[in-house]
């Protein structure tokens, strides 16, 4: 064979590799991680709004009051004169208070105050509930320990609802003394802005 022939068919076959090759790359690349560009956006954050925490603590008194009224359970809602701007997602906190009150409903007995007392404390938004009997019988069941789990009860749907919501804020939700007294069913919310309000000392 001619050194001309042999330079054809060398030619020839490196334009095979190359158109090959080619073809190899567009495969992988087909079957691969899309470009960046082209991939999935990222979820978009849940917008959270202001809002007043004694709107829906108000609301509160109106869409379940009459329901704990049936049940024998009274509701005594004390609140601040000044607002309580918190930032949330909305719909969660409606959602949140009446969960809370559910649980009071399944758990109270009848002839039982539910006090519900709004505050601030520090760059906190307070709820405190405690219910209080006719007769004052400590063995009667508490709302706070609705909220508390061991190795032998687990949280209910209602209550890992709660949880869920709170810890979605940045909350808390626990069990601690109040100007309502010991072993208080808590709520706190971060305020929004700059508030401050000195809180009461040993209450939080």
């Amino acid at each position: 064979m001619s050194a001309s022939s042999l330079c054809v068919v060398a030619t020839a076959f490196f334009a095979l590799g190359v158109v090959w090759f080619t073809g190899k790359a567009l495969g992988v690349r087909a079957a691969g991680t899309p470009p960046a560009h082209l991939g999935a956006r990222p979820e978009p954050v849940t917008a959270r709004e202001r809002i007043d925490l004694r709107q829906p603590l108000r609301a509160l008194a109106v869409t379940h009051g009459a329901t704990l009224a049936q049940r024998g359970i009274g509701l005594d809602l004390r609140l601040p004169e000044d607002p309580l701007p918190v930032a949330v997602i909305a719909g969660d906190l409606p959602q949140l208070m009446a969960h809370i009150a559910d649980a009071a409903a399944a758990t109270l007995p009848q002839g039982t105050t539910l006090h519900v007392l709004a505050r601030a404390e520090g760059h906190q938004a307070v709820i405190s509930w405690r219910e209080a009997t006719i007769d004052s019988d400590t063995d009667a069941p508490r709302l706070s320990h609705a909220f508390e789990t061991s190795a032998s009860r687990a949280a209910t749907p209602r209550i890992h609802a709660c949880r869920t919501i709170v810890a979605r804020h940045g909350a808390r939700i626990y069990t601690a003394p109040s100007p309502l007294g010991d072993g208080c069913l808590t709520l706190r919310f971060p305020l929004y802005g700059d508030r401050a309000v000195r809180a009461p000392k040993g209450l939080l």
